[in-house]
């Protein structure tokens, strides 16, 4: 089941991830400042990310719950070590598959990070497609 607007109001250019491609994010809920989850990240803007888990560790996020990205990874590459607030912009989950997929936008992106992910998204654009690699997450 698909919730959340499908309409498309992107902003800024998206670049997308196999996920072979080891691009990982470490999630915490800010609740539950202990609880925190790793997952494969499939794209990336400026404005936000998406992400999937697997059902078994999926922890039912809704529409509107915010979360924080504590840290986002390209195998050894960190992209960012810094607390970023997400908030939940839509949830595909279908029940015969094996992963919940989660599209979040940035609710406030420093502008040093901001940068730092400009920079990332315009290498990763300039390189295309055709990647490939092991995951890790």
């Amino acid at each position: 089941m698909m919730t959340g607007s499908f309409d498309e109001k992107r902003k800024e250019a998206r670049v997308y991830f196999s996920p072979g491609e080891n691009i990982c994010g470490v999630f915490v809920f800010p609740d539950f400042e202990r609880f925190s989850f790793s997952a494969l990240v499939l794209d990336l803007s400026l404005g936000g990310l998406h992400f999937t888990v697997k059902r078994e560790e999926w922890s039912a996020l809704k529409l509107g719950h915010q979360l924080v990205l504590a840290r986002l990874v390209k195998g050894n590459e960190v992209l960012c070590d810094r607390i970023i607030p997400l908030r939940v912009r839509w949830v595909l989950d279908i029940p015969l598959v094996s992963n919940v997929s989660v599209g979040c936008e940035f609710d406030g992106l420093p502008e040093d990070d901001r940068k730092k992910l400009q920079s990332f998204l315009a290498r990763e654009l300039a390189v295309g497609a055709g990647r490939a690699g092991d995951s890790a997450c």
